[in-house]
């Protein structure tokens, strides 16, 4: 058996020593390195199903699942009431992660259809300076509604409507920016809006429109459409807390004027005289009763009867002594 020399010794002494040195390295290496960590998980809200445009969001549409925090998208929602009553900006297709810029509130953004109260209908009608409070009247106020019918010499105005929500006046459907005082600082205030990219295009105090359109109930739409067509419509601005509804009789003209009746009526006697009321007018005039009919007026008790006095009786004087003189001779 040969046997190795020194220097060869030393060299199979040194490989050997290397591989410990390296298996020593791998355990320790191996021992100190901390275990690979799972991704966090967060709740996110996916839709159901394909949502469209401008739809309003609703329960069966929603639900929440849980995602890698590193995989969601900026903006997420996580929970169902942040998106339930908003309305879509966009299509959302079936899993996809609701976001802040997907959705937003019902306003006139997305159209007027989504501030109309629910059972109520949009109805526009031309105004001018005077018919629509000299300008004064911005969307969210509430007005009466008066029309005005005339026929030959006859005029008559009626409170048709009360108490109605103004929608939009012309295309504007928000208020001016609050602050400030006067109508230049709203000015400036929407000229400023309108350099920054917002096109609300509020409207200024006192501002002139065209038309102003209404919310009104689908019979009260009737009735509106009919007296823009048939006669002249003069919106009145009420104050603001003010929710009030009263009872007004139409007003005519010669009443006004101090007149019995319409002009050109030939005076009656007394006795004959029948009292025409504006209501009665407008019945003649064909306007519809939902333009003149009033609740009628509380039942008066009857006068009670007076009865007629008895007849005094009548006395008949006989003088005896002049019917035995004749019966004498």
């Amino acid at each position: 058996m040969r046997l190795l020399s020194r220097r060869q010794a030393f060299g199979v002494a040194a490989v050997i020593a290397m591989i410990v040195a390296g298996l020593v390295y791998l355990v320790l290496n191996a021992q100190t390195k901390p275990p690979e960590e799972k991704p966090a998980t967060v709740s996110v809200l996916v839709a159901t199903q394909d949502i469209e445009a401008y739809t309003t969001v609703t329960t069966e549409m929603v639900t929440t699942q849980e995602m890698a925090a590193n995989e969601v998208p900026a903006g997420y929602l996580s929970r169902p009431d942040e998106a339930l009553g908003q309305v879509t900006r966009r299509t959302v297709l079936k899993g996809d992660v609701f976001t802040r810029q997907m959705v937003g509130p019902r306003t006139a953004e997305g159209g007027l259809t989504f501030v109309i109260p629910e059972g109520m209908r949009a109805v526009t009608v031309a105004l001018d300076p005077v018919s629509g409070v000299g300008g004064f009247v911005l969307p969210g106020d509430r007005v009466d509604v008066l029309a005005t019918f005339k026929q030959d010499d006859v005029a008559v105005t009626k409170t048709i409507l009360q108490n109605v929500e103004v929608l939009a006046m012309g295309e504007t459907t928000t208020r001016p920016r609050p602050g400030g005082a006067g109508g230049a600082q709203v000015a400036d205030q929407a000229d400023a809006g309108a350099k920054e990219g917002d096109q609300s295009g509020a409207p200024r105090a006192g501002e002139t429109v065209q038309n102003a359109t209404l919310a009104v109930t689908p019979d009260q739409a009737q009735t509106l459409i009919l007296t823009a067509l048939t006669g002249s419509v003069h919106m009145v601005l009420r104050p603001r807390e003010d929710q009030s509804v009263v009872s007004l009789p139409a007003q005519a003209n010669w009443e006004l004027m101090g007149l019995e009746g319409p002009p050109g009526k030939e005076e009656a006697p007394e006795a004959e005289r029948e009292e025409i009321t504006p209501e009665e007018r407008m019945a003649a005039m064909g306007y519809p009763p939902a333009m003149w009919q009033q609740q009628p007026p509380a039942q008066q008790p009857p006068a009670p009867a007076v009865e007629a006095p008895e007849p005094e009786p009548e006395v008949e004087v006989i003088r005896v002594n002049e019917r035995d003189e004749a019966a004498d001779q």
